[in-house]
């Protein structure tokens, strides 16, 4: 791909990843914004979309059987999860010849604890995974945010995790920023639900987080916006911009493109 075109093409959209992206690492935001090279997926990140999915086809199983049984409830949502991971993960399976991941096995009592916290909160689900697309003042870009699950008063984000975190507003700050954001541009409470196959909770953001990180969130789009007059191309932005290839977001193929491209530069 060429490198003499602005970094933003028109049709660019901000979001919570995105910005996350680019506050963490400017040059991965690059790769996946610019090149259009994203990361190749592995069975964590399958978990987490799985475990979400198979949370919702749970409440809708709850509300057709007015709960019914835990059990079956357990059992319908372990299927679900199952079949999905069989499906999504199913190149990466075969290249581990019969190797069970870990994660294949906490995926289901993940979606469990995900459907035990959902339903004791006693709402009506407004919408599941539907985007949505706003206009911010002073933004030239338009924002993109898909909420997990949404209710008449609250949004809640799931997350799937191995290491359950004790305080997510010390250690996981990207979360706490995403679903802050969500906040600020529904005017709706937020939450943060985390769950391993163990343990689960579900955390309230307070409203002068949502409003101090939802507010840091759209400063980061604003400067993403003013890099884009700053540099006149990529090649610029590149030249400005050191490449970072740390972290668990690279994987060797995005890492070999990347260093192909700066080199270039």
């Amino acid at each position: 791909m060429k490198l003499n075109k602005p970094i933003l093409s028109d049709d660019y959209r901000h979001s919570a990843s995105r910005g996350v992206d680019y506050i963490e690492n400017p040059s991965l935001w690059l790769m996946r914004n610019y090149f259009g090279v994203e990361s190749k997926q592995n069975y964590s990140m399958a978990m987490g979309t799985i475990a979400e999915f198979a949370a919702y086809n749970g409440l809708g199983f709850i509300k057709r059987n007015n709960y019914s049984d835990s059990n079956t409830r357990n059992e319908y949502v372990q299927d679900i999860a199952n079949t999905q991971f069989e499906i999504m993960c199913e190149d990466l399976l075969k290249a581990d010849q019969g190797v069970i991941p870990k994660q294949m096995d906490k995926v289901g009592p993940i979606a469990n604890n995900f459907v035990d916290i959902l339903h004791n909160l006693d709402k009506e689900l407004l919408s599941y995974n539907e985007k949505k697309i706003v206009e911010y003042p002073n933004l030239k870009h338009k924002i993109t945010y898909v909420p997990d699950f949404e209710y008449d008063d609250l949004i809640v984000d799931t997350k799937a995790t191995q290491a359950f975190p004790t305080d997510p507003f010390k250690t996981k700050m990207a979360h706490v920023r995403q679903v802050s954001l969500y906040g600020l541009l529904s005017g709706k409470n937020v939450a943060l639900l985390y769950a391993t196959d163990k343990k689960c909770a579900i955390f309230g953001i307070p409203d002068d987080i949502v409003k101090r990180e939802g507010e840091f969130m759209i400063e980061v789009f604003s400067t993403i916006e003013k890099n884009n007059k700053l540099f006149k191309d990529a090649r610029t932005f590149m030249k400005h911009n050191i490449l970072n290839t740390e972290g668990f977001k690279w994987d060797e193929n995005t890492k070999t493109i990347a260093d192909r491209y700066w080199s270039k530069a």
